[in-house]
């Protein structure tokens, strides 16, 4: 038969809830910081659209490895800013991806992008297309939202 000893409970249920209310504090203190994203247009961006002749090794290497998906991210280098979408794999040949918007705001990148056709052709079977953009900005220290 074991004794139950009230104390022993009562320390350790004392000692549970301070590492609750430890860590808590903990993660609600760190440097975390919610900011709202705004949305109103402070200008739009002159960019360039790029080839891959025009794109560092590395991007280029980064977008044959993602083409398969869907893929969107930023690039950066010490002078510019890269923002590619790639729309994955896909069964026409006749398919462009068009920057539909691309503006700064107060504290963010937007960007837009569309999938377009010239035609209503398919590919033969087994074949298949990856369509992507990249395009060349001025560099900016502010996040980049895709729409």
């Amino acid at each position: 038969m074991r004794i139950v000893d009230k104390n022993g409970k009562r320390k350790r249920r004392y000692l549970v809830y301070m590492i609750m209310i430890v860590s808590f504090l903990i993660v609600s203190l760190t440097a975390c910081e919610f900011r709202k994203t705004s949305v109103e247009k402070v200008k739009d961006l002159d960019y360039t659209v790029c080839d891959e002749s025009r794109l560092p090794h590395e991007l280029v290497k980064l977008i044959n490895d993602k083409k398969k998906e869907p893929f969107k991210f930023t690039y950066r280098t010490n002078d510019y800013l890269y923002i590619v979408v790639g729309y994955g794999a896909q069964d026409r040949v006749d398919l462009n991806v068009m920057m539909t918007e691309l503006y700064l705001t107060e504290n963010a990148i937007f960007v837009e992008t569309d999938l377009t056709t010239k035609e209503t052709t398919t590919l033969e079977d087994g074949l298949v297309s990856y369509p992507w953009i990249a395009v060349k900005c001025e560099l900016y220290d502010v996040p980049v939202t895709f729409k």
